[in-house]
């Protein structure tokens, strides 16, 4: 799902001059490591990114953004180990910030860690109530340990507030069909295929007998 990965992709764009640069305005050979692990990103060399957020880290024990920054480069690394580590680092250096929180439900995702996927979806909302990505990976995490009821619930919420986004749509059309609800099932799946032909997670829901 688009959704279920978005709200990370900013983390690869901030640049030196943003978030961290007064720790780094008297540390030419830090801001040179982060420069460099932008671009090793933008090429997708991503384990050479990593390995120099690694290095960055070792240089500045505590700080929040080498910790978040290091924990995207280790996901898009494969490494969710890693990146589950360095997300919960930067969750505990700054309690009531929601970016750390949201990013550790990366790596979760990725794991199929559906029950920790969960709770991590419920600190976000405890500090943002309203976020759609932490709501829609939720519900995903509902699904995914057979919890359809629930993550249909959700699931519903999202597509009152938003009616186009047709992974809200395919998610509720499979709940509905695990729930042997397959006439609704159906008709869900139909509305999606109406306005995307070619959606194959909608395309496998009609194909079920």
């Amino acid at each position: 799902m688009k959704l279920l990965i978005v709200a990370g992709l900013c983390l690869g764009m901030i640049c030196a001059s943003g978030l961290g640069a007064p720790a780094l305005a008297n540390d030419t050979q830090l801001a040179s490591l982060y420069r460099e692990s932008y671009q090793l990103e933008a090429n997708r060399d991503y384990a050479a990114a990593l390995a120099k957020m690694r290095e960055i880290k070792s240089k500045a024990a505590g700080s929040y953004f080498a910790s978040l920054r290091l924990g995207w480069v280790a996901y898009l690394a494969g490494d969710y180990q890693a990146s589950e580590v360095a997300y919960r680092e930067a969750a505990t250096a700054a309690p009531k910030a929601v970016e750390p929180r949201l990013g550790l439900t990366l790596p979760l995702l990725a794991a199929r860690k559906w029950r920790e996927l969960e709770r991590a979806t419920r600190d976000v909302l405890a500090l943002d109530p309203n976020n759609a990505v932490a709501r829609a990976r939720l519900a995903h995490a509902q699904y995914s340990v057979g919890n359809y009821p629930d993550s249909a619930t959700t699931y519903r919420k999202l597509i009152e507030e938003y009616p186009a986004e047709l992974d809200h749509q395919t998610g509720l059309g499979w709940c509905l069909l695990k729930m042997g609800r397959k006439a609704e099932a159906r008709q869900t799946f139909g509305g999606v295929l109406a306005v995307s032909p070619d959606n194959a997670n909608a395309k496998a829901g009609m194909a079920v007998p």
